[in-house]
Parts: C-alpha cells; structure tokens; sequence
C-alpha cells in the first residue's frame, strides 16, 4: 500500500526528511486467511476478492494501492486493506471462497502495523531483530516472522526508502514503541502522523 499522507510534528516531510520516522497508521483491517494454496479455485477466489494475487512464494507480499497480502506460513495469510470495514473484509472473502476448505478471521482488534522510514530504519530495527535486514539480504516484497525485543512480530519492507511495516500484537504495541523509542536515542526518532 502506498504511504498515506505523512506529517512530521506538523511539518511537511518534503522538506528535510528526519533519518527515522514510526507511526502507526489508523483506519487498516486485519484478517487472518487461511486456506490451500494448492487449490488453485482458493487462489482465484482470494484474487477475484481482492484484485491482488494470492502470494504462496514463501516469506513473500503481493499489494496493490489498498490491500497488502502477507505470507505468513504455508497455508496463513495475513491481508491488511484500507479499502474495506473489517466485517466487509471478511464478507467479501467469504462470499467469493464459499464452498471451499478456508478460514477468515477479523483480527483487525488484535493488531496494530507500525510503519517505519528514513535512512535509519535497518539500524532502529536491528537493536532488537535479530533477522539480517541488510539490503542484499532483504528485499521490497519480502516478509518474516521474527521477535522486536520481546515482542513476536512479522515484518516486510515496502519501499527502497527504506520502508518498513511490522505486524504487532495490539498488547505490545506500547512496548514496541517504547522500545523503538530506546534504540533510536543516537538517530532520533520523528513521530510519523498518517492521515
């Protein structure tokens, strides 16, 4: 998904970009997918609903402006949109998935995605990710279960900004935050206020 319209304490960020910028966007639905990728009427059913392709590379993202679909295990997807209410999310997969062996779950209360940018987000993250988010080793498109800190997250980059995006349960929310906020004291840390 694209980035939304971003201020930075009220300035525009087209002046001088800080060197690391974390938000957490408002207004996205979460649903939990599960189902066969092996079965190739799931995979059109998830693509007729969506308009986007049923990621089932492993560690992989398929998006389009309004929708990101997330791998997060051979037969666990994570599908995150502004497009739709949650509810209407989980209508629109069920309706074209009917009949099939499938699963969707509104997760949306359960999460938060926090967005990261700026030239410092591989080092904020490293302090407390112990994947190899180095430039040849992680890519736009690709995605991981890992932990930030104590917290279980999956992250993927969306930009060569860098931008990332990092799934956290919505009960370490104010902990990953507190924790970004740590690990970024030499780098400074702008607050990222998405409309």
């Amino acid at each position: 998904m694209p980035d939304q319209t971003a201020t930075v304490r009220g300035a525009q960020t087209d002046a001088a970009e800080p060197a690391l910028m974390a938000g957490w966007p408002a207004g996205l639905s979460i649903v939990n997918l599960r189902g066969d990728p092996l079965d190739p009427a799931f995979c059109q059913g998830v693509e007729r609903a969506l308009a986007v392709a049923l990621p089932t590379q492993v560690c992989s993202t398929a998006h389009d402006e309004n929708t990101r679909i997330v791998w997060a295990g051979p037969d666990d997807w994570f599908v995150i949109s502004t497009a739709h209410a949650p509810a209407a999310l989980c209508a629109l997969l069920r309706e074209h998935l009917q009949g099939l062996h499938c699963a969707v779950t509104d997760v949306t209360s359960g999460y938060r995605v926090l967005r990261l940018r700026g030239s410092r987000v591989r080092e904020a993250l490293a302090q407390g990710c112990p994947l190899d988010l180095h430039p040849r080793a992680f890519k736009v498109g690709q995605s991981a279960g890992s932990v930030y800190f104590k917290a279980s997250v999956w992250l993927w980059q969306t930009g060569d900004e860098p931008t990332f995006e990092v799934l956290v349960r919505r009960s370490f929310q104010s902990y990953a935050w507190e924790m970004l906020q740590r690990g970024s004291r030499e780098s400074g840390l702008s607050e990222w206020v998405q409309a």
